[in-house]
Parts: C-alpha cells; structure tokens; sequence
C-alpha cells in the first residue's frame, strides 16, 4: 500500500493502478495513473518529452456558435472539433455548449445539454448512471496519452466516472482520500462538489477516446435525483511528440 501526501491531507489508496495527486515522477505502467492536481499532471506530462496543450472553450471562431445564457438562449451542436479533439455529448440526443456560469477562467465553461439523456428515459434511468450527464473527447487522428480537466456540480453531490472510451468499458479507478492515512476516515476521489476540483489521467499506451460521466443522478418517482456536471480548462497530450506540431499547435 502506499501512501502519498497533498497540501491539506494524505492520500491512500488501494489499487497499485492508480496514484492519486501528488507523485513522485511518472513511471511506465501498463495502467492508467490518475492526477487530482493540475501541476502535477501536467509535470508528469513533461516529463515524458511531451507538452501538455490548453482548451479553455474561449476560441471564438471554434467555439462561438455554441455560446448558451438565460439572457442570449441556447446555442448548441453535436459536435465541436478544436485543436486535434472532438468533444461530443456522451448520448446521442444531447448537444454540448458552453457557457459563463462554469467557467472556472475565462468567460465561458462547458457542458452537454440537454444534461444526460433524462429528456428520453427508459427504466434504466432508475439506475444511478445510466442516463447520466457526461461528453466524451475523441482524438481526431493518433491517441491521446493524456486528458484532464476541472469539474464541478451545480446539484451536489455528484459521482464522476472516468472511461477510457465510452460507458462501461475501461473505467478508471480514481481511488479514495483517507485522513489520517492509516484510519478507516475515507471519502471517494469520485465525489463533484460545486467547486472546480481537477481530475487527470495519464496513459503511456495511449486511448482514442475518454468520457467523463456522472453516475449519482437517477429518475424517480416524482421528481427523481438528477446530477449535472460541468468543466472548465482541459490539459491534453498526444501520444508521440511529433503530435504536438499537427492540427494547428505550431
């Protein structure tokens, strides 16, 4: 077992696959390493030989015509494709959008919406997850071997799930924070709160696609339970530095 320490509390956890926040260099697994610290995530990066890129949704000419507010209405699309990424909804009758309250710098945050698939339920929208909120990015040629981004709730507490392609399949675990490190004092990596906190992943084999997902919101009899996620600020790496200098980086 091993134990890593944060500026507030240590970390524990249990599966050797995944180190939480603060570690040491980045050493080659055949699993991914999850990061809940931006300087840390993006230093793991580096030191690979690779730069981590920026998507903060403030490019206009990629981003403007999905610009949403209660004042200007909603502006949405299937699909928006920026600086080597498509970012879709992770269900087919949802769009993404962006606006200004999720924004964590900038102006303008990100989203899908409608927010999961709640709008065209079956049963198994009675199941925490199953018509959960979420978007998915897809690298447009070559894989990521890096994505992370800040994430928050404006009905918490949230669950997010991590998938390295599309629901079910490849989930990441994000492990637990335990204070003391050695007590039975736990609470999950997984839980969103309605502050912007950062969750990374890093895959030296490489991954097409990851969704980020929400697994607390359920439907229920009269009114349900329903979650909704944002984010703000992704930082992204391509598997191969030559990926650096495609798709408009240079």
């Amino acid at each position: 077992m091993q134990y890593l320490m944060s500026s507030s509390r240590k970390l524990r956890w249990f599966c050797p696959a995944v180190c939480l926040s603060l570690c040491g260099p980045l050493t080659v697994s055949a699993e991914p390493t999850v990061y809940l610290d931006q300087e840390q995530f993006i230093a793991a990066v580096t030191a690979l030989g690779i730069s981590a890129l920026h998507e903060g949704f403030e490019n206009e000419d990629a981003w403007g015509a999905v610009r949403s507010s209660i004042v200007g209405g909603t502006f949405s699309a299937p699909q928006v494709c920026h600086s080597g990424i498509c970012w879709t909804a992770n269900n087919l009758i949802s769009n993404i959008t962006t606006g200004a309250g999720p924004a964590r710098t900038g102006d303008w945050g990100f989203y899908a919406i409608p927010h999961g698939n709640y709008t065209d339920p079956e049963e198994s929208c009675l199941l925490p997850g199953e018509c959960g909120d979420g978007w998915r990015a897809t690298a447009i040629e070559g894989e990521f071997i890096a994505m992370g981004g800040w994430i928050e709730t404006n009905t918490p507490f949230a669950k997010l799930g991590v998938y390295l392609g599309d629901y079910p399949a490849n989930p990441v675990d994000l492990g637990e924070t335990c204070d003391p490190p050695d007590s039975e004092n736990c609470a999950s990596n997984s839980v969103v709160t309605t502050q912007h906190q950062f969750w990374g992943v890093i895959e030296p084999a490489g991954f097409l696609s990851i969704e980020f997902r929400e697994l607390e919101g359920k439907l229920e009899i009269g009114g349900g339970d329903i979650k909704y996620i944002y984010a703000d600020d992704f930082w992204f790496a391509f598997k191969g530095s030559d990926r650096i200098f495609k798709g408009g980086f240079e």
